[in-house]
């Protein structure tokens, strides 16, 4: 869905971009509420994506019918952009929505969890896949195998101890190292046989600047070295899919200076730029040249887990500063 308020450059226009999609609720023991209840109570609304990310699009439509509502002449066309499947790579919403032409912002602001902070930059997620391979044997001889879950183990730990060595020159000013979760594990074929492969997929977060070639090959010296050290291993390192440039916009910009001012201005206090530790959907248009910010209410780090929650005063706040922002423009 795109909604055009317009009154006056049409071929100038500020974008708003949030996605309407949401991870599985996972294991429901972990929730306290009913994860699409929408619970209210001390003040937040709780259940799956009131963070990541309904209430930024909570916020966006709202500033959009307030802005409408009052009558104010906007010198710049307002879209607030609701997509789906942001959490599922964005391939066919909004990369297809840039692509097609049907979103060309000249300025664009996309809806995230920062607590109400204006971020400039991002880490963007890199899929990387890691298989071994061992050798089979019947369960009651594990010594006439090579148990491919056990060597995994030992590489998984190798990775975890030497990559943040490697990584320990890279540095950014709004956003930490470099990480890599391990976060899906495959191996075997039943109790009773010593597995012969296992496969793990990885989430590589890669800082600006970085690349996939970059991020594979690390792994890869890692685990060279550890084929001399520790034991012989047989794997192989895969990875596809698009990987799009992060977000790295200058704190510098007109539109960030404006932005981090209108939010001094709404508050009355001094809240410092910061980075995205996430991936949004953001990065398919990080490479047109203009300025992109990220901004939403919510605590990143209640995203994707148990009892995900938005202050309700947090999200009245973003939904005025959507406005503010949008009623004085930049560079026209």
């Amino acid at each position: 869905m795109i909604a055009t308020l317009c009154s006056g450059n049409l071929g100038h226009n500020l974008t708003y971009l949030a996605h309407i999609d949401t991870v599985p609720p996972g294991d429901l023991s972990g929730w306290r509420v009913e994860p699409f209840g929408g619970s209210e109570y001390d003040g937040r609304v709780y259940g799956r994506g009131a963070g990541d990310d309904k209430s930024s699009v909570t916020a966006q439509i709202m500033a959009l019918i307030c802005l409408a509502r009052s009558g104010v002449q906007l010198e710049w066309a307002l879209q607030v952009a609701v997509v789906s499947g942001e959490e599922s790579n964005g391939l066919a919403s909004t990369r297809w929505l840039r692509e097609s032409g049907k979103l060309s912002p000249n300025f664009l602001l996309v809806g995230e969890q920062t607590y109400n902070r204006v971020a400039v930059g991002e880490r963007v997620a890199c899929g990387i896949d890691l298989t071994v391979w061992g050798k089979s044997a019947h369960g009651a001889m594990p010594l006439e195998g090579d148990n491919a879950i056990v060597k995994m183990a030992g590489m998984i730990r190798w990775l975890e101890e030497k990559l943040p060595r490697a990584w320990a020159d890279k540095e950014h000013p709004y956003l930490p190292p470099p990480t890599l979760n391990i976060g899906k594990i495959s191996g075997g074929e039943q109790w009773n046989i010593v597995p012969r492969k296992c496969k793990i997929e990885m989430d590589r977060q890669l800082l600006p600047g970085e690349t996939r070639a970059e991020a594979m090959n690390e792994i890869e010296e890692a685990l060279d070295e550890y084929h001399q050290v520790v034991e012989e291993i047989n794997y192989e390192l895969f990875t596809t899919g698009d990987v799009a440039s992060n977000i790295n916009t200058s704190p510098d910009d007109p539109f960030v200076k404006r932005a981090h001012q209108a939010l001094i201005n709404l508050t009355g206090e001094h809240r410092s730029l910061t980075g995205y530790l996430q991936t949004c959907d953001g990065r398919w248009f990080a490479d047109d040249g203009i300025p992109i910010i990220i901004f939403g209410s919510s605590n990143p780090n209640v995203a994707h887990s148990p009892d995900e929650n938005v202050e309700i005063d947090q999200l009245i706040e973003a939904t005025r500063f959507l406005a503010l922002l949008a009623i004085r423009p930049v560079g026209i």
